[in-house]
């Protein structure tokens, strides 16, 4: 069939990885027959056959289908056409002309940023004990600073 490098087939089918063979062939023959050029044909026919002929593809494809993908087209309609007009009145902001420095708060900003920045990570004590890079021995203490820098 047409070289298919990177696709998977559960995606070009719109079908969840646990389907099952009669709904991969329904599914490929509703698709191919719905196609508007040899090609997208092409790509369902590939996608089937990947589906159901090769047990070992199909887990490999399953594998690398994100987990609870869901292809419901319906949803992304509604949340297309809820979202179609901007938000964003350009005129009004045109008109408005650019902020001015009073618009932010400048001391609040930088003490977001700062918070941000200073705030140190989480650390695993436990991990870090547990993996000491040297032990401590009983019979002789540890290297000190002065001892690896002056022999």
């Amino acid at each position: 069939m047409s070289n298919q490098t990177g696709r998977n087939p559960f995606h070009a089918l719109g079908l969840p990885v646990d389907a099952d063979r009669e709904l991969i062939v329904e599914r490929g023959q509703e698709m191919a027959d719905l196609a508007t050029s040899d090609e997208e044909r092409d790509v369902y026919r590939w996608a089937v056959g990947e589906l159901i002929h090769d047990e070992a593809a199909r887990r490999v494809h399953a594998i690398l289908e994100v987990p609870g993908t869901d292809y419901d087209d319906d949803r992304w309609a509604r949340f297309e056409r809820r979202h179609r007009a901007s938000p964003v009145d350009a005129a009004a902001l045109r008109a408005a002309g650019r902020p001015s420095p009073e618009v932010f708060d400048i001391p609040q900003i930088i003490d977001v940023v700062l918070d941000w920045m200073l705030t140190p990570p989480e650390v695993d004590v436990d991990e870090a004990v547990r993996h000491v890079p040297v032990r401590p021995r009983l019979d002789e203490p540890p290297l000190e600073v002065s001892d690896v820098l002056f022999g």
